[in-house]
């Protein structure tokens, strides 16, 4: 599931990526989406981004392959959020303030 704000990241992403070549915006989205199926698959592979006020994980990151971007999210027992797409070199906290 995606949080209506990282559909929002993801489609930005498209647009910018498809301007700087035509049918890479869509290879950009087929890389964000084999992300969040290994995601679906190892929810707890990714890397510590968020932790609460215990210092238990909260949020987990995992890289794109192939783009410089960053797919964060939340993982439950009945589903993986993901809380936000973004570039990791432009924006290292961008989305934290987003809830599930």
């Amino acid at each position: 599931m995606l949080h209506s704000l990282a559909e929002g990241d993801v489609v930005s992403g498209w647009e910018w990526y498809e301007q700087q070549q035509p049918g890479l915006g869509d290879r950009f989205v087929g890389a964000v989406g084999a992300t969040i199926a290994s995601a679906c698959r190892w929810p707890n592979a990714g890397a510590p981004a968020i932790h609460d006020d215990h210092g238990v994980v909260v949020e987990r990151k995992v890289a794109t392959a192939g783009f410089p971007y960053v797919v964060r999210y939340r993982a439950t027992a009945q589903q993986l959020i993901v809380m936000a797409v973004y570039h990791q070199h432009r924006h290292p906290d961008f989305g934290n303030d987003r809830l599930p």
